[in-house]
């Protein structure tokens, strides 16, 4: 069955604002994360970088020096102009030094920051200051969203004593779309009068034509005279990498001449799976902006038919570059996309065959999602979040 629905409108933008105090905001950052970033790197580098352009916030970074020096030159500009505060031990080891021992407090870094936010699901220990932390989904405590394993029941029991600290001592949690914030609120009842929706966005690169660096990237890709599904995601079990391979043969069998085009990290087992189906099937692994911009707009459609996200910051990406996208009726999903795309249940391999195949055959049905995905995408800028977060930020003072 094919439907595109009304599930949502827009998520609302931030009130136009009277001046205010400059609030002193110091942000832990992972820098290792910022470089070549997707997801909640991308998140994190571009909540920070809007952050630091507001004129009522006075921004400095909490950091590891050894990232500094290696990440800091690779990204530039405005990183490379940031005032920073250093922590003298590596990365994980300083983390559980704040998590056992509650020192060296944040004032320590810097004995006049009024807030400490945490970008990303960390924990930071305060005097004075405030504490905001990013929480982007409730996924390692979900039964369906990762494929059951060793290694996750570990990184599930690593979480929850981070989360059952930060449930103590947080002062505001930031989540990114309503559902997250209902599942984080199920899991951890004591933090729903903390949590704050502010969503993500979709960075200007997006918006703008594409540069002669990204059609150079697709040529060589070669993708330029050949259509195809992009499947932004990679291949991993969140991602319902086991519907892709079932649906796949199905559309390639009325598509011969259709490539799916997986890009980012996917999980090895799957990336070999991959590997087995011949050259229908192509793995970029990750690229760059210029190169997501430019396959995003020369792609048929974009599939993301994942199991579970907080977000998907695929969907709105693609929907900035006027790509028709098919998602799954799943988890934050119907919230993010809204009127503007198709939906199929993420159990269901023929509902996916069938809306790909109604997007490949139907030219005004492509036109329609393009335009709807454009309008819903220009509702989620960073300049709207930042401004909603700082807001927030300012209510805790």
């Amino acid at each position: 069955m094919l439907d595109v629905a009304v599930l949502a409108t827009p998520m609302a933008a931030a009130p136009a604002a009277s001046p205010r105090a400059t609030i002193n905001l110091l942000a832990y950052v992972h820098l290792r994360n910022i470089y070549g970033s997707t997801g909640a790197g991308r998140v994190a580098r571009q909540l920070t970088e809007h952050l630091a352009l507001r004129h009522d916030v006075n921004l400095r970074i909490l950091a590891d020096p050894a990232d500094h020096a290696k990440i800091v030159p690779l990204v530039g500009s405005p990183w490379d102009r940031f005032d920073y505060c250093f922590f003298s031990s590596e990365t994980s080891r300083q983390q559980a030094k704040w998590f056992a021992f509650d020192r060296p407090r944040a004032e320590s870094y810097w004995p006049e920051a009024q807030i400490m936010f945490c970008t990303a699901e960390s924990y930071v220990p305060v005097k004075h200051a405030r504490l905001a932390v990013t929480l982007h989904d409730a996924a390692f405590f979900e039964n369906d969203a990762h494929c059951q394993s060793g290694s996750f029941r570990k990184q599930r029991l690593k979480w929850r004593l981070l989360y059952g600290k930060l449930a103590r001592k947080a002062d505001l949690f930031h989540t990114v779309s309503h559902f997250s914030a209902e599942r984080l609120g199920h899991f951890f009842p004591a933090i729903r009068s903390r949590l704050r929706v502010v969503p993500n966005a979709v960075s200007p690169h997006f918006f703008a034509p594409v540069a002669a660096a990204g059609v150079d990237y697709v040529c060589r890709a070669g993708l330029a005279n050949r259509p195809f599904i992009l499947v932004p995601g990679g291949l991993h079990f969140r991602k319902n990498a086991e519907l892709i391979f079932e649906a796949w043969p199905l559309l390639h069998r009325l598509h011969p001449d259709l490539v799916l085009a997986v890009i980012n990290h996917s999980n090895p087992e799957y990336a070999m799976r991959a590997a087995r189906m011949g050259d229908s099937v192509r793995q970029f692994g990750f690229i760059s902006d210029d190169g997501l911009r430019a396959l995003y707009a020369a792609a048929q459609a974009v599939w993301f038919p994942s199991r579970y996200e907080g977000f998907g910051l695929p969907v709105v990406e693609a929907m900035a570059c006027g790509t028709p996208v098919l998602v799954s009726r799943a988890s934050s999903l119907p919230e993010v996309a809204g009127d503007a795309a198709l939906y199929a249940s993420p159990g269901a391999s023929q509902e996916h065959v069938d809306a790909l195949h109604a997007l490949l055959e139907d030219g005004s049905l492509r036109a329609d999602l393009s335009n709807r995905g454009k309008r819903r995408a220009a509702h989620f800028t960073w300049e709207s979040s930042s401004a909603q977060l700082k807001n927030h930020f300012e209510k805790l003072l």
